[in-house]
């Protein structure tokens, strides 16, 4: 047993408190100074995001003093002395991950991603760091040395007739009063990770049997036939491509001189909106042309699983194989994560690829054990000389995914991944330009989300708060489609029914589907986010909304339209949807049981 005497020299008495005082007090710091940095670039006042950290982040350190104080009751068993410091050290430990997760990826620790992603997390940590089986049992080790220490140290029991610690901790709750969590539209990053989980959990929330029974919700769309062609398809979707990053498409950095000059010379999209926050989001809404939606979590391995819900589609690959289409998808990125491989697969690709894939063994690997794009782009032109009928290749790129990192030069900062990536899109266009390709053949380049990093300020001046997360930018190009520049709102599941239509001869469009080629967009455009997770962002002609997905009780958060038949257009919109995901789950689960 670890024993820590009274008797002990002043000098490491003191030297050992600090410590301890420093530790616990580390990420309450670097979470307030992020936030405030965060929070000042939108607001221009400083200290005010440090001061709501610490007003709503003192519960926390409340729990996590109180528990830590009791331990130090000599009246206590050993046992109980231990359950107490282990839940202290628990909390500690989440405040920890949900730090590093919001400076990682502009969200908070959330239940759901926890259960979806665990799997996955250890191998990808392997692959940033290098970790052998024994550097991650180190690591392991390294790891378990605090809280063993902590849990089994003895420490100088506490003086029960000094009052003061305990009413100074327990007065630590009172900072809530001063919590402003709704004057910001980024308030999310305020919360501390408990509340912003209890939040959310409304996300969960089932449809019961009679509110099911009793919606009614038809969508109408407007049709014409038109002459079918078959143009040889590329989809391109480029990781986290954003349109901040683009001058052309922005005004706010110049990241992309060669996605600037290609849309220049093609049509471009510049009120463009990925319809979710995340790779997968981006996938099922170019490919299925379905809102990327799903049906209210379970927070288990099956209902948290990437695409869950959204297998066995008409997916684009499925919707032309009887025209004569050969579909692969694409990527250097391991097929594994997010089930990316048996989703696209079960899409209706002929062909699959991934980082495994045998040209790519040459290669240097980098996070996701994925190739840098350069080597996707020259694979993917091996495929355009490989094809003998119509086709359509899906492409996904991964080097501008965080963490970033130029694979050339090896400089790690978003501008240098962004550049690379914009240096070998360029390349791979000159190339399919001098083959032919575009003779007969319809590029789309199109980004699958926002970037995962906090907006810019400029951003939320130049589109909106609430739209910014969401603007990416789309380029067509190819036969029949004229140059130009396309400012009305459009989305990505415009781009799987633009398509589709283009091919079968049969255009359609409504209020919650447009269409790119005939210069039809939609009226509202919902965007699933990713920071408030119980949250969709609807955009539509005169303003922006929220809606709060709560099962029967799903709503308009804030304000609504004047209409209120509009409103309610809107709540269906989103329960139908939402229910049609969980009964098509409900009748998969149930053709796997039989």
């Amino acid at each position: 047993m670890v024993s820590i005497s009274p008797s002990q020299t002043p000098l490491k008495a003191k030297m050992l408190k600090l410590l301890g005082w420093l530790l616990l007090a580390a990420p309450l710091a670097l979470k307030g100074l992020y936030v405030d940095r965060f929070i000042y670039d939108y607001t221009g006042t400083r200290w005010l995001g440090l001061g709501q950290v610490i007003a709503n982040d003192a519960v926390l350190f409340f729990a996590i003093l109180l528990l830590g104080y009791v331990s130090l009751s000599p009246r206590l068993p050993r046992p109980a002395v231990a359950l107490l410091r282990l839940t202290a050290l628990a909390i500690w430990a989440v405040y920890w991950i949900d730090y590093a997760i919001i400076v990682n990826f502009n969200t908070h620790l959330a239940l759901g991603d926890a259960i979806k992603y665990t799997d996955y997390s250890l191998k990808y940590i392997r692959q940033i760091y290098g970790l052998s089986d024994a550097g991650l049992a180190l690591l392991g080790a390294a790891l378990a040395i605090l809280p063993a220490y902590w849990v089994l140290a003895r420490f100088p029991a506490v003086a029960t007739r000094r009052k003061w610690p305990l009413a100074l901790i327990c007065s630590l709750p009172l900072a809530t009063a001063f919590a402003e969590n709704e004057r910001y539209a980024h308030a999310w990053i305020y919360k501390n990770v408990i509340d912003y989980n209890l939040t959310i959990l409304s996300e969960a929330s089932p449809y019961s049997p009679a509110f099911r029974h009793a919606l009614r919700y038809r969508e109408t769309l407007s049709c014409q036939t038109a002459v079918p062609v078959a143009p040889n398809v590329i989809v391109l979707m480029v990781e986290s491509l954003s349109a901040y990053q683009s001058r052309f498409f922005s005004g706010i950095e110049d990241w992309t001189p060669n996605l600037d000059a290609i849309a220049a010379e093609q049509r471009a999209y510049t009120q463009f909106y990925a319809n979710g926050f995340i790779t997968e989001d981006g996938e099922i809404a170019l490919l299925t042309g379905i809102l990327p939606l799903y049906p209210p979590s379970s927070y288990s391995d099956d209902g948290g699983t990437s695409f869950h819900s959204f297998y066995d589609l008409p997916a684009l690959p499925r919707v032309l194989k009887p025209l004569g289409y050969r579909s692969e998808f694409l990527t250097t990125a391991d097929l594994e994560f997010g089930n990316t491989g048996d989703w696209a697969r079960r899409a209706g690709f002929d062909g699959v690829e991934g980082h495994d894939h045998p040209e790519y063994d040459r290669w240097e690997r980098f996070h996701f054990q994925a190739a840098p794009d350069e080597a996707l782009y020259r694979r993917l032109m091996d495929r355009v000389a490989a094809q003998r009928g119509p086709y359509l290749l899906f492409a996904k790129t991964v080097s501008s995914h965080h963490p970033y990192i130029n694979p050339e030069t090896k400089e790690k900062s978003e501008s240098a991944a962004i550049r690379y990536t914009d240096q070998q899109l360029g390349r791979f266009y000159r190339q399919l330009r001098a083959s032919g390709f575009f003779d007969n053949g319809v590029l789309v380049i199109v980004g699958d989300h926002h970037s995962m990093t906090p907006l810019k300020k400029a951003e939320g001046e130049r589109f909106g708060p609430f739209k910014a997360s969401a603007r990416v930018p789309l380029v067509l190009a190819g036969r029949g489609i004229p140059p130009g520049v396309e400012a009305r709102p459009f989305q990505q599941i415009d781009v799987y029914h633009s398509l589709r239509g283009l091919i079968e001869g049969r255009q359609c469009h409504g209020d919650w589907i447009g269409d790119l080629l005939a210069g039809a967009p939609p009226r509202f455009i919902l965007h699933r986010r990713g920071d408030n997770r119980d949250m969709v962002s609807l955009f539509s002609e005169d303003a922006d909304y929220l809606i709060k997905l709560d099962g029967d009780a799903t709503r308009l958060a804030g304000k609504a339209p004047a209409d209120p038949n509009l409103a309610r257009e809107w709540l269906d919109k989103v329960n139908s949807a939402r229910i049609a995901r969980a009964d098509w789950a409900a009748r998969q689960s149930a053709e796997r049981s039989n």
